[in-house]
Parts: C-alpha cells; structure tokens; sequence
C-alpha cells in the first residue's frame, strides 16, 4: 500500500467517525393531545393578535385613512368592520399587506425592460 492510500483511507475513517460523534442524539417522547393542542391554540393566537397589530398599524397611516373616507368610509365605520373580521379573513388580508411591494421597489420584469432600453440607447450612439 503506498502512503497516499493509507492516508486517505485514515481520513475517510476518521471522517465517517467524526459525522457519527457530531450527530445529535434524537430523542423522541409521547404528548398528550392537550399538550399539543394547548401549543397550537398559543401560536394561533399570537399570529392572531399580531396580525390584527398589523391592520391596525396599517389603518393607522394618513393615506390610507384619506382614501377610505374618500371612498365614504369613516373611521368608526371602518373599526367596526375590522373588529367584525373572523380569524381567518384578519390572516389573510395581514398577507396581503405584508406581500405589498414598498413604494419605489422594481420587480423583474421592469429590470429587464430597463436594461434592454439601456443596451439600445448604448447600441444607437
């Protein structure tokens, strides 16, 4: 055996062994369904509260504000609707929110077009 095979040989050992060491050690327990139903209704309902937090803040803004009441909603109007929002309709329209763009942010397709109009300008000088 020449001395490179050796050593690779003791590094491949010496790597198999040193991934076995570094494995955690998997531990696995039964739970009761309260227990795990108790954890689920705790994450709902701080993704709950913090998505009304969200609308709230959201509602909150000067400009949004202006264009309910010029759409002809007051704010009272508009607080007692978003109180009257199930769960499921508060998470939804708190994803919209976050999913929208901030203002001045270019998506894809406006990159390219501008980087086509560029290389054009550049070609025609």
């Amino acid at each position: 055996m020449s001395p490179s095979r050796i050593t690779r040989q003791f590094l491949a050992v010496t790597l198999g062994f040193s991934l076995v060491a570094a494995a955690p050690a998997a531990r696995a327990e039964l739970i009761s369904t309260q227990q795990l139903t108790q954890s689920a209704s705790e994450q709902g309902s701080a993704s709950v509260s913090q998505d009304r937090a969200t609308l709230d803040h959201f509602m909150a803004r000067a400009d949004v504000q202006a264009k309910l009441e010029q759409m002809g909603l007051s704010q009272d109007v508009t607080q007692q609707r978003l109180a009257a929002l199930s769960n499921a309709e508060v998470e939804q329209l708190a994803s919209r929110i976050n999913s929208m763009p901030a203002a001045g942010a270019l998506g894809f397709q406006e990159m390219v077009i501008i980087l086509l109009v560029a290389i054009l300008v550049v070609l025609a000088l």
